[in-house]
Parts: C-alpha cells; sequence; structure tokens
C-alpha cells in the first residue's frame, strides 16, 4: 500500500484513503483524477474488500476498459476482472438481463440504438398520418428521451399539464400518443432503447424492493466517474444502491458540465452535500497538462460562473505563450488563416500534426477548415463522422444476428427481411407491422402463425416468408453451439450476404467486403479475449450486449499516420493536444442559440466587446488560439476573403 500512496500528491492521497463515507472529489482538468479513482480502486482491493462488491461507474467503455488495466498493473489482474466496473448502461443492462423476468422481458430482449429508435418513431408518425414537418423524428426523440431520463412514463407525460402545454404551444398535441405507441412497439419487440435502461432499473428497484435490497447487500462501495454529467435517473440509481453502506465516492468538475442538452443535471454535483450531508469534499487543484498562463485564463473565467465550487485550479508548468485571438473577415479567411498556421508551425517545428486539433461547436463547421488543409495537401481526420458500426454493411450483419437472438426484433427484421432481395417489399412488411401490433403479438410469433393472424399476404409472398422464418430458425438452431464468429461465417454464407457482395465488383462493393473482414476479425478478437479471461465458452448474446452499447468515443481511433484532427468542443472531453485552435467564436455560434450561458465544457464563458465570446480551454498543453468571422460564406456564395 505504501508503494501504492508514493506515487501521489497531497490531496490525492487523501482523497484515495478516505473511506468513511460519502465522499466527493472536485477534479479540475489535468488534475489526475482518473490516477486517484485508479488508486482509490485499487487501495481498496488491498485492503481486502472482495472485487465483486466494488461497483465503479464511467461514461465510456473505453474509459472503463483502460482503468481496469490500469488497476490490474498494481494489483492482482484476477480481482480487476472481478470488478463491476463499465458505463451506467452497461452495468444496469447486465443487471437487467438477470431480473427481466420481473420486468416481463426475456432475458435476450434487444437493444435499440438511436438510429433503431428513429426508424420506429418514424413509423408510428407515418401511421398516425401526422405532419413529419412539424412531429420532427430528432424532436420528438429528444422529447421521450428527456421524459425518460426524469422517469416520467407516457401515461405520466400524457397527465403533466406542463409538457402538454409545451407540445400544444409547439404544434405537436399528439406526441403523448407517439410516446405511448412507441413504448408498446417497444415492449412488442422486446426491445428497450438505451434511456430504458436506466428507467427500468428504477422500476425494478421500485417495484421490487427485494431486488434492490439483494444488490445494496452487494455493493460496499460505489464509485462514479464524471458525475456533473450524470442525469436524475442516474442520481437516482446510485443514491438507492448506496443507501445501506453509504460508501459512495463521486468524481467530476462543475466547470466541465456539458452535457446538459442530454439531460445531465449540475445540480446533482453542486449539490451532492444535501443529497449527501456526511459527506467530506476533496479538491484536486494542481493541473499537470497546462501551462500557467492557460489555467490563469480558464480560472478566470470560471470565476464568473453563478453557481460552482469554488476551487483555485494552479500549474506549476512553464508559464507559457500568451493566449492568441484572431479576427478573419470571412469564414474562408479564418480556414486560410489557420491551415497557413499549421502549416508554418509543422515545417519550422517539426512537431507532428497529431499535435495540432481544431475545435468547433457543431460538425457542419468543419468543411471550411478541410478544404483549407486540402489545399496544402495536410492529411487531417474528423471525428463526428460515419462509425464503424453505423456503416450499413455492419448494421445489416448485426442486425441479421439480433434478429437470430431475437425474434420479435422489429427493427432487425425490417432491415434484413428483404436483403438480400427476397421480393418482400415495403407493402408486405407494413402488412406484417400492422398485424403484429392489431394482435399485440412480436414479429417472431406473427412469422410462425401467418394464416392463424390472417395476415393480409398472397401465397407466393406468404411461401417466401415462411422460407425466411426457416432460414433463420436455422439459424437459431446454431447458437448454442457456435461462437459469434464461427456463428456470424455461417450467417454469411446461408444468408446469401457474402455471395451478394462478392457479386459486386465496384471500388465500393470491395471496402464493403473489407469492413465484414474487420468486423469477423473483431469477432474473433473478442472470443480470444473472453477465453483467456476464463469464460468457458462464449455466445451470441455476450457480443450482442458488447457492441450494442458502443459509442462513437468507445471506438478505437485508427492509426491512420500523421494527421491534424478536427472534432467538436464536446468531442474532445477528456483529450489532449499540444496545439489547440478554437475556431468560429462568433455570437449564436459559439455558444449555439440553443444553449443556455452555463453551458460549461473544460472552459467558460464571458463577453467580450466585440460581441463575439472568448473562451479558454484547459485541454492545451503549449498553445491557444481562438479564431471569429463575422462573415460566414455558403458553399454556393461567390464570397472572397
Amino acid at each position: 500500500m505504501k508503494e501504492l500512496l508514493e506515487k501521489l500528491n497531497d490531496s490525492q492521497r487523501e482523497a484515495v484513503l478516505y473511506n468513511d463515507g460519502p465522499s466527493l472529489i472536485i477534479a479540475g482538468a489535468g488534475s489526475g483524477k482518473t490516477r486517484v479513482l485508479t488508486y482509490k480502486i485499487a487501495a481498496l482491493l488491498k485492503s481486502g474488500l472482495p472485487p465483486w462488491t466494488i461497483m465503479a461507474l464511467t461514461f465510456t467503455n473505453k474509459a472503463a476498459r483502460e482503468m481496469k488495466d490500469r488497476i490490474a498493473s498494481l494489483v492482482d489482474p484476477a480481482a480487476a476482472a472481478r470488478l463491476w466496473m463499465g458505463t451506467f448502461h452497461s452495468i444496469f443492462l447486465r443487471m437487467l438481463r438477470s431480473e427481466a423476468a420481473l420486468l416481463g422481458y426475456p432475458a435476450n430482449f434487444t437493444i435499440y440504438d438511436t438510429a433503431d429508435s428513429k426508424n420506429l418513431l418514424k413509423s408510428i408518425i407515418k401511421d398516425m398520418n401526422l405532419d413529419d414537418k412539424v412531429y420532427k423524428v430528432g424532436t420528438v426523440q429528444a422529447r421521450i428521451s428527456a421524459a425518460k431520463n426524469d422517469l416520467v412514463s407516457p401515461e405520466a407525460y400524457a397527465a403533466n399539464p406542463q409538457r402538454q402545454l409545451e407540445d400544444i404551444q409547439a404544434r405537436r398535441p399528439l406526441l403523448k400518443e407517439v410516446y405511448q405507441r412507441y413504448t408498446e412497439r417497444c415492449r412488442l419487440a422486446s426491445a428497450m432503447d438505451f434511456d430504458d435502461i436506466l428507467l427500468m432499473t428504477n422500476i425494478l428497484f421500485r417495484d421490487h424492493p427485494e431486488v434492490l435490497a439483494a444488490y445494496q447487500d452487494r455493493f460496499r462501495f460505489i464509485l462514479v466517474d464524471e458525475y456533473q454529467d450524470t442525469n436524475f435517473s442516474q442520481y437516482l440509481i446510485v443514491k438507492k444502491l448506496s443507501e445501506k453502506h453509504h460508501r459512495v465516492c463521486v468524481v467530476g468538475d462543475d466547470s466541465q458540465s456539458i452535457y446538459s442538452f442530454r439531460g445531465a443535471n449540475i445540480d446533482n454535483i453542486l449539490k451532492f452535500k444535501e443529497n449527501y450531508p456526511e459527506s467530506r469534499l476533496f479538491k484536486l487543484e494542481q493541473n499537470y497538462r497546462s501551462t500557467q498562463t492557460i489555467v490563469n485564463a480558464a480560472n478566470s473565467l470560471i470565476a464568473k460562473n453563478k453557481g460552482q465550487i469554488h476551487k483555485t485550479v494552479y500549474s506549476k508548468n512553464d508559464v507559457g505563450q500568451r493566449i492568441k485571438v484572431l479576427s478573419a473577415y470571412s469564414d474562408i479567411e479564418e480556414g486560410f488563416i489557420i491551415a497557413n498556421r499549421i502549416q508554418e508551425m509543422h515545417l519550422s517545428s517539426y512537431d507532428p500534426l497529431n499535435d495540432f486539433v481544431i475545435l468547433y461547436r457543431t460538425n457542419a463547421q468543419s468543411r471550411i477548415f478541410e478544404e483549407s488543409l486540402r489545399k496544402r495537401n495536410l492529411p487531417y481526420r474528423v471525428y463526428g463522422g460515419l462509425s464503424f458500426y453505423q456503416r450499413k454493411e455492419i448494421k445489416d450483419v448485426i442486425a441479421y444476428l439480433r434478429l437470430v437472438l431475437n425474434a420479435d426484433d422489429e427493427e432487425a427484421f425490417k432491415r434484413v427481411v428483404n436483403y438480400p432481395a427476397r421480393g418482400i417489399g415495403d407493402t408486405t412488411q407494413q402488412k406484417l407491422v400492422s398485424a403484429a401490433s392489431a394482435h399485440q403479438v412480436g414479429m417472431g410469433v406473427l412469422l410462425s402463425n401467418l394464416a392463424e393472424y390472417q395476415v393480409p399476404v398472397n401465397a407466393g409472398t406468404s411461401r417466401k416468408l415462411e422460407a425466411f422464418a426457416t432460414l433463420m430458425n436455422e439459424l437459431r438452431a446454431l447458437v448454442s453451439h457456435r461462437n459469434v464468429y464461427e456463428l456470424t461465417n455461417d450467417l454469411l454464407a446461408k444468408t446469401g450476404l457474402l455471395n451478394d457482395l462478392n457479386l459486386d465488383t465496384s471500388m465500393e462493393a470491395i471496402s464493403r467486403k473489407e469492413n465484414i473482414q474487420e468486423l469477423l476479425a473483431g469477432m474473433n478478437d473478442f472470443v480470444t479475449t473472453k477465453l483467456e479471461e476464463g469464460n468457458k465458452a462464449v455466445y451470441l448474446s455476450d457480443y450482442l450486449a458488447e457492441v450494442s452499447l458502443l459509442t462513437d468515443q468507445d471506438e478505437e481511433k485508427s492509426a491512420e499516420g500523421d494527421r491534424v484532427t478536427m472534432m467538436t468542443i464536446h468531442a474532445a472531453k477528456g483529450l489532449e493536444f499540444r496545439y489547440v485552435f478554437v475556431v468560429g467564436l462568433e455570437e449564436d455560434m459559439f455558444p449555439s442559440t440553443f444553449s443556455q450561458d452555463s453551458e460549461g465544457c473544460p472552459l467558460a464563458l464571458v463577453r467580450t466587446s466585440t460581441m463575439s465570446p472568448l473562451f479558454s480551454f484547459v485541454l492545451s498543453g503549449t498553445m491557444l488560439l481562438f479564431t471569429f468571422a463575422p462573415v460566414q460564406c455558403v458553399p454556393t456564395s461567390v464570397c472572397m476573403a
């Protein structure tokens, strides 16, 4: 234990050693937050606390993996492997699969991703003959998501005067019915969306106190990372689980709260003392990452936040370069200036392009900077593009696998029933969906009993549907004695997916085949890793549970050589670059018109006399430069810089 603690500063050591009750660790940017969490868990294990009694909640699977690897290097790797460590969604999905029957779900229920949810909502909006320009799918989805994060059921939503008034004012009076139908369709498909995982966990604990009591007994210590980004649903789960042992440690920074638009509630961290009166507060204030200039600028701006937990972040690093603010006439000139700066610095200092990042508020702003970098032959990567698991060919394979595991998965069925082409078009699919909804049965039940449910299709179509059902049943028969890698190889051959790709010799098809091979390689690695971890077998359900919760942040960013990085300010959270360019600091753009002034980031906001907000970003190691341009040129304009 002594060797462990010697690597910490005094503030970090004090936070690691305190285990007598609830604690809040306020960690400024670059202050060693991850190290403190890692060493605290390692210290708990060294003190004799069994790993299966420790729950550690992170916001990305990648963060959980990295933290678990560090813990394994500090203590027994076998103990690290038995920790309940992962994202809120992965940990509570694990619970829900064990307790699914109590909620009326099969253990193999499907997780709908954002695209699945949107497709289902589109279908419902169309069925209800609603104007999709008023009932915009993204807006409806966000509204339903917000309700779920506030633990508001469809019935409670319909009975809430304030929510109904807001919908009426937005000309969406039937949104309550859309929410109700969406919930019913998910239930029929034996599916939950991401928000349901947390909602259903709260319902499980509310309706089955014996289950809550069992988990309260089990988990003697609960740790939560990025607590400032938790929503009400997450707060309540942690509060309930920690009520017996009162040993909960949350780590965060109220100055880094950036996900209010996703339902994050800053009050969770600001009112921690109120919610846990016996708690202790620890502050990590030394920034190991940035120069004194950058840290001091950030402090002066953060001080203007109205609601905050006071801290004084400091740096013992060099003073560093002064922060620069540049004005450009137009966004085209802005792109020109930044590309020139990067090229000059790269050539004069020999610093790799990987050290440079361009940050903006929205992905749409990247175009100008991409064009400017291309003109100078400077390679770049844009985060926020189409992720690997969102590519068509990958989603097709995953949809087939989902349907193998859950015959009632409506969205997976609609995606693959006519791919490769089987003569089962949209009209037939709509008849099936309508029949399933009318009879209140899942798609799997309906396909097995087309005649009984009097689905209005002709004999030829009926035979095609029966053939598809037979194919899926053949694949389901393989699940118990094939791992996911072997099963997917069988699936590619039996469904005709592989043949369909082989018939197409275009460059796009070749790329799709390469992506399928990459998917298979990943599956093989998954199986190998699980077996090495001591699992006796690795099944399809294990793999789908893993990939269903992947986010863009979890995907390993490919090492494409030396490139300038471009990303939104939100995507940059937790990353580090030597040279940071923050662009587009115009009124109503950064922050956007829809943002609140309290929206933080690892940065704080003040208004300057130029009508442009001035930011300080605490993620830069050496140099920080801001730009703004009053004139925005659209691609078709003849705007000259």
